[in-house]
């Protein structure tokens, strides 16, 4: 829960040259600045955030939240600002189709982008108090229309310390680079890790040994059953920016910038485009071979039901919490939810529920995973995805 954090086919275009120069991650011991953002206007939000023109009005707390993760950079949120409110709108008209067909992915992005504003909310002089829509996402019907998703109410106070986590906020970027496994994580900060999920009543799952190998096997397998899906890769597909005029046009997307890829990669990769079918097997070698290989650890965060949207919305804002935090101690983290989309996908098309089971094998009964990734230190910073402007995330 961009930035986008699913990683696809931004090798997409780079293609079966990534396994000529696929150098694994080596490339990525070289050391790098820790932010990287491209050039361009569609960057800009990432350095605007804290203008002073917006501190102390409730705009400060929308620039925070179009910062936030959220599903393939798609960016599906509208908000609507009053004098002591700020309504926040699943604009479903950017869903991801037989990727998310229940919004629960764009329910979990925009939880991330109600976290950010419910912590820029005391520096600029406000309470934030946050009223998810009760429900299922599985009943949303209408996708003609922008759909509530939840009010944040706001009351004045003096303005307040920030959080340590809302600075972080302009530096959180998903890191798609391979991992050294060699370094462990620092088992403190995995303990601290877990508590952020308490608060929400959802729960974050570190995997180790024998356990996190189960879902190692069930994200290649689950990235192997998308790519094989013609209307799931197709709709993934389609958010794809791969030249700055697609990015400067759409400021979303996930980019070849951001996609993990060696200087050499990314230099081939924009020189030689090449065929669909063969940018989605560098895809899943470089999930397999790359991401997945070289992380020591892997996580789920799970809810006691995926579908809820109260739920729902608490997971996306632990998991930028988490994100945040992670920031904040050196720890990269990646999404990985290709085996809980494949759950929405067989539950859609009723071809069963394998990919149910064997996450449920991981999480016990009582829990649902609606959220996988990967965690681990790199050298190399993630690199910072397009974002739109104010004006195009507000409504009257």
């Amino acid at each position: 829960m961009t930035d986008t954090w699913i990683s696809r086919r931004a090798c997409l275009g780079a293609g079966g040259g990534l396994a000529v120069v696929a150098v694994g991650g080596t490339l990525c011991a070289a050391p790098a600045p820790r932010d990287r953002l491209p050039s361009g206007d569609a960057f800009a939000p990432w350095t605007s955030f804290d203008d002073p023109s917006l501190a102390g009005t409730p705009f400060a707390l929308v620039a925070a939240a179009v910062l936030a993760a959220n599903p393939h950079d798609t960016q599906p949120w509208l908000f609507h600002v009053g004098d002591d409110a700020i309504d926040v709108h699943a604009d479903v008209s950017r869903n991801l189709g037989a990727m998310d067909p229940y919004l629960r992915e764009m329910h979990l992005g925009l939880g991330c982008a109600i976290e950010n504003m419910a912590l820029a909310g005391p520096p600029n002089g406000y309470a934030v108090r946050v009223a998810p829509v009760a429900g299922s996402v599985i009943g949303i019907e209408a996708r003609d229309r922008p759909v509530l998703a939840a009010t944040l109410a706001l009351s004045p106070q003096p303005p307040g310390a920030a959080d340590p986590l809302h600075r972080a906020i302009p530096h959180r970027h998903t890191n798609r680079y391979a991992y050294d496994r060699a370094r462990g994580l620092d088992t403190n900060w995995m303990d601290a890790a877990r508590r952020l999920g308490e608060t929400d009543g959802v729960r974050v799952m570190f995997l180790e040994g024998a356990a996190r190998d189960r879902l190692e096997s069930a994200m290649i397998d689950a990235t192997r059953s998308i790519v094989a899906d013609a209307p799931m890769i197709a709709d993934s597909d389609r958010w794809f920016r791969m030249t700055d005029a697609e990015i400067d046009a759409h400021r979303d997307g996930p980019t070849l910038a951001a996609a993990g890829l060696s200087f050499l990669q990314l230099a081939f990769a924009r020189l030689f485009p090449v065929s669909a079918q063969t940018s989605h097997a560098a895809w899943l070698a470089q999930t397999r071979d790359t991401q997945l290989a070289t992380a020591p650890v892997l996580g789920l965060i799970a809810a006691r039901d995926r579908y809820d949207r109260p739920a729902t919305i608490a997971a996306g804002r632990c998991w930028q919490r988490l994100h945040l935090d992670a920031t904040l101690n050196g720890v990269a983290l990646q999404p990985i939810n290709q085996p809980i989309e494949m759950i929405d996908r067989e539950r859609q098309t009723g071809r069963g529920d394998a990919f149910a089971q064997r996450i449920a094998e991981l999480t016990g009964p009582d829990w649902q995973a609606t959220f996988g990734f990967r965690a681990g230190v790199c050298a190399r910073g993630g690199v910072a995805s397009p974002r739109r402007r104010l004006a195009d995330v507000l409504v009257a």
